[in-house]
């Protein structure tokens, strides 16, 4: 059988807070935490101080600025790469070519 351990504990806390966790899991992190106060007791404080800091959040305008910034950032560096293998590509069939010109033809 798997020992609990306060890092599982830890682990689970956040699914734990949001209720996202399993009733198994609740269960362990219930029974966890019944018998280890102190620890249970920093879980909360540690919760209670998350929660006092706002969120922030952006507006819809803000969010689809940033996710147009972000696609024509990788616009960019899809072109830029395609640049590169351009430049590399042409770099090689004309020494290829010389080559060719120099020695077999």
């Amino acid at each position: 059988m798997l020992e609990v351990t306060r890092e599982i504990v830890n682990d689970l806390w956040p699914l734990y807070r949001s209720g996202e966790a399993s009733p198994d899991s609740r269960r362990l992190v219930d029974a966890f935490l019944a018998g280890d106060r102190d620890f249970a007791a920093r879980l909360r404080e540690s919760a209670r101080l998350t929660s006092a800091v706002p969120a922030h959040r952006l507006s819809p305008d803000a969010e689809l600025q940033m996710l147009h910034d972000a696609r024509e950032r990788a616009r960019m560096k899809m072109i830029l790469i395609g640049a590169v293998i351009a430049v590399f590509g042409l770099a090689l069939v004309g020494a290829l070519a010389l080559a060719f010109f120099r020695f077999g033809g």
